[in-house]
């Protein structure tokens, strides 16, 4: 990779947020960077929950900063979020109310943590900004500060927006859904600057999974690339997974399909039975069960029981023990083998993508 040249020391951020299926693998990519690229001075930026990652990143030269948004919100975490912490002064805001506090001071806070980067340095040849899907503010400030932009997903985004979105959209913000349609064409309305997705070099998509788990689809960009190791992913998503992925002391895994999880089960070569919550869960557990490696998905009813009468429970005990069984079945665990083996043949580092 081309770093610039002056004796000026070349810059690469990576953000990511959300949980730590979502950072971790971020993480990795930005520790092998800073291995590899020793020119350049690596920053990782993510949620202070994930502190624990510090230590590691130093240790391969990436300096990191957190910021105080925790990875997930829910109502019920409002009451352990301090007020101080989103510098809110008042008392009892309501959830709308305090997710709206909490993600301004989140914006503000990767700005300045941005800023404190690229500060008022004009010259940003071979600088570069790497976001996850959960860290899109990571997009607008690479358009900011004249970066280049490149999204490393660890998972795959099978859904569009909804057909409502625009509907909901020209009602929630007439004026600026007007400036948007009178815009001129090739210019981005924001920052009057020419669309990325028309410029020379538009930004690159990395998906971080196996051809071996995803075909890479037709309709994919040419920008898009898949060649980035599932194996130089998992070594720290392995670190925080329930599996020990160099064991085979587990005879099937259970989990909420989630991207982390997915991967390291995957490696480990054990069936695996699915019960997806929420976004891309449902796609991951669904390719398990195309894949031969799973059974049909769980509902969320059979591992957590609408009611907690005898009937309901003893219907989801017979669920999970018949899932057990199928995914015991001498076809599945013989599928998880191979997939593993696959996976195991393929390069242990980052591939750079074809064409760059």
């Amino acid at each position: 990779m081309d770093g610039g040249g002056g004796g000026r020391r070349p810059r690469a951020v990576f953000m990511a947020f959300g949980t730590r299926g979502d950072v971790f693998p971020i993480a990795a990519l930005a520790a092998a960077f800073a291995q590899d690229q020793r020119q350049y001075g690596v920053v990782f930026i993510t949620h202070s929950a994930h502190q624990s990652l510090s230590t590691h990143l130093a240790d391969c030269n990436v300096r990191y900063m957190p910021v105080s948004s925790p990875p997930v919100l829910a109502a019920e975490q409002l009451e352990s979020i301090s007020c101080d912490s989103v510098q809110s002064n008042v008392e009892h805001d309501s959830f709308s109310q305090r997710k709206k506090t909490i993600q301004v001071e989140h914006r503000r806070e990767c700005l300045s943590a941005v800023e404190n980067v690229f500060g008022n340095d004009m010259s940003t040849h071979g600088d570069f900004i790497v976001i996850n899907f959960f860290a899109l503010e990571g997009w607008h400030l690479a358009e900011l500060f004249q970066v280049k932009c490149i999204i490393a997903a660890p998972y795959f985004v099978p859904y569009s927006a909804p057909a409502s979105f625009e509907r909901q959209f020209k009602q929630s913000l007439p004026l600026l859904y007007k400036y948007f349609q009178e815009a001129p064409l090739n210019m981005d309305p924001v920052t009057n600057l020419p669309l990325w997705y028309t410029r020379e070099e538009s930004p690159l998509l990395l998906y971080g999974f196996s051809k071996e788990i995803v075909e890479c689809p037709g309709y994919w960009p040419f920008s898009a690339h898949n060649q980035v190791s599932i194996r130089h992913l998992l070594f720290i998503v392995t670190a925080i997974s329930f599996l020990m992925v160099d064991s085979f002391a587990f005879l099937v895994a259970i989990h909420h399909a989630g991207s982390g999880s997915t991967a390291a089960a995957l490696f480990a070569g054990i069936p695996q039975i699915s019960c997806p919550f929420l976004l891309d869960q449902f796609y991951w557990a669904e390719r398990l069960h195309w894949l031969g490696v799973a059974p049909e998905p769980l509902g969320r009813q059979h591992l957590i029981p609408d009611t907690d009468n005898a009937s309901s429970i003893n219907s989801a005990a017979d669920m999970l023990i018949g899932a057990i069984k199928s995914a015991l079945s001498p076809e599945i665990k013989a599928q998880a083998t191979r997939i593993a083996n696959k996976l195991s043949s393929e390069a242990t580092g980052l591939e750079k993508p074809s064409g760059s």
